[in-house]
Formats: structure tokens, sequence, C-alpha cells
């Protein structure tokens, strides 16, 4: 069962997620996007499970305001993009809880940060590719599909999330620098 300092910190983190994606719709959806909202999830190697839910719940939350017409599409889009993020949140909070004794703190960040990318560039970079297709009409390359999230997760993830993570670690952990 999380405490109450947990259960707040995920709802902070999910709100933060949901108001950023909200408030930047035109950057956050559709084939070549960078959704700023996805810097809160390498906070999932510092905090564990608070911020894995947090991203996941935020991330369902804030789908529901994609563009797509038809609401299967905004369900479709909510599901497996929270999915995405419990996935990326996941295996990048293990990968570092498992390395971050063998390796500097910035090099394990830095290495959960690149399995967030590529798990959620593989997830979101082949669903989005059908959803496109169904709400435009328009065939897309797979890899086109990728290369497009792949690029906003360099910058969301890897740039900015990392920053955060590392400024959020040095914080809570000043010895383990």
């Amino acid at each position: 069962m999380m405490k109450s300092k947990e259960v707040a910190i995920a709802s902070i983190i999910a709100s933060l997620y949901a108001i950023a994606v909200i408030a930047l719709p035109s950057i956050s959806f559709l084939l070549f996007q960078v959704r700023v909202a996805d810097s809160l999830i390498p906070l999932s190697m510092i905090l564990g499970w608070p911020a894995i839910l947090g991203v996941t719940i935020g991330c369902f939350v804030a789908n529901f305001f994609a563009p797509w017409e038809h609401p299967l599409l905004v369900a479709i889009d909510s599901l497996f993009g929270s999915l995405a993020n419990l996935t990326a949140g996941y295996l990048s909070w293990r990968l570092y809880k498992g390395i971050r004794t063998k390796a500097n703190e910035g090099l394990a960040l830095q290495l959960g940060c690149l399995l967030e990318n590529i798990t959620i560039t593989l997830i979101v970079g082949t669903y989005l590719k059908y959803l496109l297709e169904a709400a435009f009409g328009v065939r897309i390359p797979i890899l086109v599909s990728w290369f497009g999230v792949l690029m906003g997760s360099l910058i969301s993830i890897n740039l900015l999330g990392y920053s955060i993570a590392l400024a959020v670690n040095r914080a809570l952990f000043p010895k383990h620098r």
C-alpha cells in the first residue's frame, strides 16, 4: 500500500504531466511530437512507483484531449500511451536500480533515459502509425512513425528529462554525486 507522501508525489506528477500535454497540444500529438510532459518519465528512476504511476495516470488523462475525432481512437491512444509510459518508467527504474552502484549516477540515468526513449518510440510510434491512418486516411511507413516519435523523445526524455532527473537526484541524494 502506498503511503500518503507517495500518493501525493504520484498525484503531483500525474497533474503536471496532464497539464503539460493539454497546454501544449500542437507539439504533444501527431507524428512529429515533442511531448514536453515526457520529461517527467525519467523521474521514475529516482522516485520509483509514485513517479511511474504518476506518468501513467497523467498520460491516460491527457490523451483524452487527443485530436482524434472518433472516441475509439481517443480511447486507444489513452490506453496504449499510458501503457507505454508504465513500461518505460518501470523498465528504466529496474535498470537504474541494477546499475547505479556499478556505474556513476549520470551514466545510469543516461542509460535509463535511452531505454525509456526506445520503449516510447517503439510502442507509441507503432500504434500512432495506425491511429493516423485511421483518423486521416494517410499511409505512413512504420520507420517514419518511429522516427517522428524518436526525435521528439530525444528532446523531451534524453535532454530535458535527464537534466530534471539529475537535478532531483542531486537534491534528494547529495552524497551520491
